[in-house]
């Protein structure tokens, strides 16, 4: 009798294995989604045209989540579900980020606040950096350093080299605005008039004479 009652049993937990199986499953496709989001500087100065390295960087990561999308100056629609992305906005700004899964969504916001130029800041404030003195551009060029080895064009996805290059322009005293990371208009305005000034083909297109030209001046 005792190995039909043990037969019985394996039998048993064999099927209610194989009828849990798809609700152990399905609940972990279920799983709520978690995101966590932060950044490396809190506050920074106005107009203080800081190195490229030196910008504030906003971080996530997440869990459960199938897409996640990012909202605010500089900085909006899809991004990936975990990556790192540099900012520079010209006034207090609330990055929110959101991402979502099966199991729902999550939410997340930090805030870059940013300070009217002249403003003294103490040390224990992470956003800490070059200030609007008389010296500033020509301490922030001497410390920014950047080398382009891929050429770029209106619509380029290569976020850092833009950035890096509207920092450059601005340096230049050709560019004026936001640094977004986008190679729009305003960029390429700014890219034609850097190669007006270097004796460059004014085409807006940064191919292999403007990369060296920056390089020259920027170059790692």
């Amino acid at each position: 009798m005792s190995p039909k009652i043990n037969g019985s049993l394996m039998v048993s937990v064999c099927v209610s294995a194989l009828f849990l199986s798809p609700l152990v499953t399905s609940a972990q496709s279920l799983a709520a989604p978690t995101l966590t989001l932060a950044v490396s500087k809190t506050s920074i100065v106005a107009n203080a045209k800081p190195a490229y390295n030196d910008l504030p960087t906003i971080s996530w990561s997440s869990t459960n989540a199938t897409s996640c999308s990012a909202s605010g100056t500089g900085w909006s629609g899809a991004v990936a579900l975990a990556g790192n992305q540099k900012v520079n906005p010209p006034v207090t700004t609330t990055y929110t980020m959101t991402c979502a899964g099966a199991g729902g969504s999550s939410q997340s916001s930090v805030t870059l606040t940013v300070m009217p130029a002249g403003t003294t800041q103490v040390a224990s404030v992470i956003g800490a950096f070059d200030q609007m003195t008389n010296n500033a551009t020509a301490q922030t060029q001497a410390g920014f350093k950047h080398t382009w080895s891929r050429n770029l064009r209106v619509g380029s996805s290569y976020t850092n080299d833009v950035y890096a290059l509207q920092t450059a322009l601005t340096l230049e005293g050709v560019y004026a605005t936001e640094i977004t990371g986008g190679f729009y208009n305003k960029t390429l305005a700014g890219v034609k008039q850097f190669q007006q000034k270097y004796g460059i083909d004014s085409t807006g297109f940064v191919g292999s004479l403007t990369r060296a030209q920056l390089n020259r001046l920027y170059g790692n």
